[in-house]
């Protein structure tokens, strides 16, 4: 059993980053689905869980109706995902971050609850879910004792890859059933034909 939310000693944050060149460089954060942008669904599913809510985003100015959370840029910029996992981990309150890419819509708090719950059981350095041998370091949970390495990773790496720098640490894999609900929660929009194909979960997914 989890923590409450005022309990917990994990932040949240949310990776609104991104060339975005498919969409005309339009953030992937702030495009609507049903009417609703994908940051708000997001939010809607964390605040349920999490008491620091952080976006990491290189323009702010996007995301003026989301001042009550943290915003923080990347510290190291162009490195992909990796820095905004840097900056995250910078910026959050807490002992650990649980890291998600801003253009996931189906976001499942049930499935966000049972992984918190791995980590805190494994006591990791990075805690990475799978669905058999798909790894998702995007919706993951990340210990902020790694903040250094990852600064000196991203200094001295030919490649910035996220695989290469989870084998360095105490990474641990939480392997889920390979079920729709599951794989669901891990889509992430990449084109506008992926956009316009998404079906979304009900209401009651997002509890």
């Amino acid at each position: 059993m989890i923590p409450s939310k005022e309990e917990i000693k994990i932040s949240a944050a949310i990776l609104a980053g991104g060339a975005n060149k498919r969409f005309n460089g339009k953030t992937k954060a702030n495009i609507q689905i049903s009417g609703v942008r994908i940051i708000t669904r997001a939010i809607k599913t964390l605040y349920d869980i999490f008491n620091d809510i952080i976006i990491v985003t290189n323009t702010p100015e996007e995301f003026k109706t989301c001042q009550q959370f943290t915003i923080v840029p990347d510290k190291i910029k162009n490195v992909g995902p990796l820095g905004g996992i840097h900056a995250a981990l910078n910026a959050a309150k807490h002992e650990a971050v649980f890291v998600f890419a801003s253009d996931m819509p189906c976001l499942s708090g049930d499935l966000i609850k049972e992984h918190i719950e791995f980590y805190l059981k494994h006591k990791c350095d990075a805690a990475i879910p799978t669905i058999k041998k798909s790894i998702e370091p995007l919706h993951a949970i990340y210990n902020k004792r790694i903040e250094d390495q990852l600064f000196d990773f991203l200094g001295t790496a030919d490649k910035y890859s996220v695989e290469t720098f989870l084998s360095q640490v105490n990474t641990k894999y939480h392997k889920l059933a390979d079920t729709e609900q599951n794989r669901k929660a891990f889509i992430n929009i990449n084109t506008p034909e992926e956009l316009s194909n998404i079906e979304l979960l009900t209401e009651s997914g997002y509890r």
